[in-house]
């Protein structure tokens, strides 16, 4: 399993390399300038680098169900961190998890993996067509309107998924009873479950969009230009930060 995911991390880091070349040349060839190549670079790394911290945080966090290799192989190619959390969780609440055997774990990889692989099969089979229709609508004469919203909308719907889901956690949401270090099971073998109230999710939300607000302000009105590129990274991190802060005080 460790061999298996060295091969796809170094599998993925040569195709990043060959593109990066690739993509070096063509700017050769178009004229662009250093600056604006070497922005560009910047942009990328730091949109790549500083979110995998939260990135090898999931990691960590899944290892201790999952082992090491399994989410390190997940999160290094296509998987995405709330969507691995969430698929490994919706496999674990179908089996009966008292202790992880062979069988839970490829049950398990396998709803997390066969979950995810329309993307890539869309991708290889219509991802031509459907870009060149989008581009049609972004610049068509007759649809402006719809191609200058489609991408905000899109965002914004998912962000109102994340907001959504950390308002309703403030009235409820159902956790596992805990005993002895394991979760509780009832005489048909489900888990155990209570009522459960948190503010932390709706409380770290605010937090990053605060820290946004802050980055966004330090650009416009003070011309700290650099940040144009580390902003939502760093308001990432700090949200982190404030659940992590919350967790070593007792709040949860």
């Amino acid at each position: 399993m460790y061999a298996l995911a060295a091969f796809v991390t170094l599998f993925i880091l040569g195709g990043s390399l060959f593109f990066a070349r690739n993509a070096y040349v063509q700017s050769k060839k178009l004229g662009m300038s250093k600056e604006l190549v070497k922005k560009a670079v910047v942009s990328s790394v730091s949109f790549s680098v500083l979110p995998s911290v939260g990135i090898f945080i999931g990691v960590i966090t899944m290892s201790g169900m999952l082992g090491i290799p399994l989410p390190w192989i997940r999160l290094s190619v296509v998987g995405a961190l709330h969507y691995e959390l969430m698929a490994a969780s919706v496999a674990a609440d179908g089996i009966t998890l008292a202790a992880m055997t062979t069988e839970n774990l490829v049950t398990i990889a396998f709803v997390m993996t066969l979950s995810i692989l329309w993307g890539g099969l869309f991708a290889i089979f219509f991802l031509k067509k459907y870009q060149t229709k989008v581009i049609s609508k972004a610049t068509g004469s007759g649809n402006k309107g719809f191609g200058k919203f489609l991408f905000d909308a899109v965002f914004i719907g998912m962000i109102s998924a994340y907001v959504g889901d950390a308002v309703a956690k403030i009235v409820k949401y159902d956790t596992r009873v805990v005993i002895d270090g394991a979760y509780a099971l009832d005489g048909m073998g489900n888990y155990i479950l209570e009522d459960h109230k948190t503010f932390v999710p709706i409380i770290v939300l605010l937090s990053a969009m605060a820290a946004m607000a802050f980055f966004d302000w330090l650009i416009r009105k003070k011309q700290v230009k650099w940040l144009e590129n580390f902003s939502l990274a760093l308001s990432m991190i700090f949200g982190m930060i404030v659940a992590v802060v919350l967790g070593i005080g007792g709040i949860y």
